[in-house]
């Protein structure tokens, strides 16, 4: 076992211990004489995502207070040879860390007397409140050396399910050691912790540079990234006057629709999706303009330490062409032909269809569609009306 390392054990077990959410009550039996007790930073239960630099400690595992604690007395007489002891463990390693007191340097309390501690107060040599030197030995477990140089610097830790035990034992002569307060609990609840929270763009398009073009004005955008995240996707329009960047950033500092903002005069979709694909609206967006180059971007917000971070995709771009010089007729397919049955009825269709005539194109709220994008948006109403959202009248 490596020998205490002041400036990497506390690091890591504060890093490990501010994922906890421990239960208030003690995990020890009600006629022992010693309670613990362990708090976390309420800020911290839905990290999602956590390291060292985010945390706002230094090197020493000092800074925001994210734990504390209290070890007790409950009894009316003086409790001593007292010791401490920690463990962390991994899940896919083993145990990362044992840390307790020197023998020779126990503790003790006085009746009733309760010790607060907090990763701010824990130090090698004492701990206030307490009136003997406490010392500490242990530190890194050979697996958790080897943990802590496969990190290679890093100070996130790897997606694993982690785990730490607090032990407060006496040892005597007589009885040598027992246990008198412990508390277990695992990191996360069971979830394993994320070593980060990533995605990747797969379509429309590709990164700026790579001059791709679509032909569907009304693309499935998808990506890949993690469950049960919700997700912002902003599409603009580019212009000559600013970047890429520029223009995603303004429109990422206005509200989306959906929470009663509006968008900008470049700014064509800004929504929230908890998908990880989203087919581009008809409404509640502008409208692709042929010939025009667009830019995209994802974004999340997350839980990250004590605050919130927000994470961003690539910035990717396509362009859409220019529409064919003439009219292709519509394909008819088993939607197209329920969507133009439900909006003109039955019989005027098969009329239509026996006189030799095909679907050029139509006009909705002003826009003319033809196509493929006439076929889109026929099966876009089609879904509509099949949920209700659009009452028809008349026709057979």
């Amino acid at each position: 076992m490596k020998g205490y390392n002041i400036k990497i054990v506390p690091v890591l077990v504060i890093i490990l211990f501010a994922l906890i959410i421990v239960p208030n009550k003690n995990a020890i039996a009600q006629d022992q004489p010693i309670s613990l007790e362990l708090i976390v930073n309420d800020i911290l239960e839905n990290s999602q995502f956590i390291g060292l630099t985010n945390l706002g400690l230094d090197s020493d595992g000092r800074g925001p207070v994210l734990l504390s604690g209290f070890i007790r007395n409950t009894t009316d007489s003086v409790v001593s040879n007292l010791y401490l002891e920690v463990k962390v463990f991994a899940g896919k390693v083993g145990e990362l860390v044992n840390v307790k007191t020197l023998p020779g340097f126990p503790f003790s309390l006085e009746p009733m007397q309760s010790i607060y501690i907090t990763n701010n107060t824990l130090s090698e040599d004492g701990v206030p409140g307490i009136k003997e030197t406490v010392k500490f030995d242990g530190g890194l477990t050979t697996e958790g050396d080897n943990f802590i140089e496969s990190l290679d610097g890093s100070t996130t830790l790897p997606s694993d399910l982690y785990s730490i035990e607090v032990i407060i034992f006496q040892s005597t002569n007589e009885n040598g050691r027992v246990e008198l307060a412990s508390v277990q609990a695992e990191i996360g609840g069971g979830v394993p912790v994320a070593e980060s929270i990533d995605f990747f763009l797969r379509t429309p398009g590709d990164v700026t540079d790579a001059n791709v073009e679509i032909t569907n004005p009304y693309p499935q955008f998808s990506w890949e990234g993690e469950q049960g995240i919700e997700y912002r996707l902003i599409v603009v329009k580019s212009s000559s006057d600013d970047s890429p960047e520029s223009l995603i950033q303004s429109a990422r500092s206005s509200a989306p629709l959906s929470e009663n903002g509006s968008l900008l005069q470049y700014e064509n979709l800004d929504v929230k999706v908890t998908a990880e694909s989203f087919q581009y609206p008809s409404s509640g967006a502008q409208p692709l303009e042929a010939g025009q180059t667009y830019f995209w971007q994802l974004s999340t917000s997350i839980q990250s330490g004590v605050g919130t971070e927000e994470r961003t995709s690539e910035i990717w771009s396509f362009k859409l062409s220019e529409p064919e010089t003439s009219d292709v007729p519509v394909i008819i397919t088993e939607e197209t032909k329920k969507a133009i049955v439900r909006l003109v009825g039955n019989g005027r269709f098969e009329a239509l269809i026996s006189s030799g005539y095909t679907v050029q194109s139509f006009e909705l709220d002003g826009v003319t569609y033809s196509g493929n994008q006439a076929a889109i948006i026929l099966n876009q109403l089609l879904i509509r009306i099949e949920n209700g959202d659009i009452i028809l009248s008349g026709g057979n």
